[in-house]
């Protein structure tokens, strides 16, 4: 097992005076943990896991035992650059603290804006060339992989922005051997908003189907709600045409009405989880309930109703 500590610190005026409400405190803390489990599941997947404790407090900080554990079946864990001891110094370091160059996931967040690089070029396989508002610098490959993880980000903010929006909290701060390595005032949690994943296209295809109608909507782009015998979809109307015709009264719906459309559906990956879109690019039939019984005649002719 290997440990090392680091202490984070709120600061603002109740604070100094030794209080901070469970509420701010609580969810902070829970983040810092996320935030070390996100981060060294990106780096290093099942090969190590990292515990968060808390081992003591003093007004206005926290001091934070980080432990790294090996997985089970391994007699040696090597991570990031060789050893545990090292590992879990390192990440602390690409985290929070900064290595050598003194570069880190919350320097990079406070240099970046929280937005995306200008321009990146790989430099080796592990360090990568930065460009951002005219500057050029190179951190580590893996510094890059933390700043793109969702998870990570999003337990940052969590750790940086929510207390800082308390008007009792005006900084944030990491102290190491009682030094100051990282600061950010509550104008500068702004730039710590997770961003919004972009949703990635799976699959796409278009294909005839038949709906009964379960609600109509004739507000423009709000969505049918449809049947096709299993399942309720919510699907966008985008045949133009027959919206006219809607409108116009040219079409008249009742119960045990059928639609038989062209429709493209669409599945993206999101932040949420998987998103299916429908959308009814041409309605290719509009059928009402028959109302008579189809009977057949001997003479073999097709099935008639009488």
């Amino acid at each position: 097992m290997s440990r090392t500590t680091f202490t984070i610190a709120y600061d603002g005026p109740a604070l100094r005076e030794g209080l901070m409400d469970v509420r701010d405190l609580a969810p902070a803390l829970l983040a810092v943990g996320r935030l070390f489990d996100a981060a060294n599941l990106t780096l290093n997947g099942d090969s190590a896991k990292v515990s968060v404790q808390v081992r003591a407090t003093t007004a206005g900080s926290f001091e934070i035992v980080l432990e790294l554990f090996q997985s089970l079946g391994q007699q040696v864990v090597e991570l990031l650059t060789g050893s545990a001891v090292t590992a879990v110094l390192n990440l602390k370091e690409l985290i929070l603290i900064g290595g050598a160059g003194g570069f880190s996931l919350f320097w990079l967040i406070k240099k970046l804006k929280g937005r995306k690089p200008d321009k990146l070029e790989r430099i080796s396989p592990e360090t990568v060339r930065v460009t951002f508002e005219g500057e050029t610098f190179e951190i580590p490959m893996k510094l890059l992989r933390l700043y793109q993880d969702i998870e990570v980000r999003a337990a940052a903010e969590k750790v940086v922005l929510v207390p800082l929006r308390n008007p009792s909290i005006e900084t944030f701060e990491v102290r190491e051997q009682g030094r100051k390595v990282v600061t950010v005032t509550r104008t500068e949690a702004e730039l710590f908003v997770s961003p919004e994943m972009a949703e990635i296209t799976l699959t796409e295809g278009k294909s005839l189907k038949a709906f009964s109608i379960v609600s109509l909507a004739f507000k423009e782009d709000n969505k049918w709600r449809l049947h096709d015998g299993n399942t309720q979809i919510s699907a966008l109307i985008a045949d133009e045409n027959f919206l006219r015709r809607v409108d116009a009264s040219e079409v008249s719906f009742s119960k045990g009405d059928i639609l038989i459309c062209e429709v493209k559906i669409t599945q993206r990956q999101a932040k949420d989880g998987l998103k299916t879109e429908y959308v009814v690019e041409r309605v290719v039939d509009h059928k009402s309930p028959p109302r008579q019984i189809q009977m057949n005649f001997s003479d073999d002719r097709p099935s008639q109703t009488i």
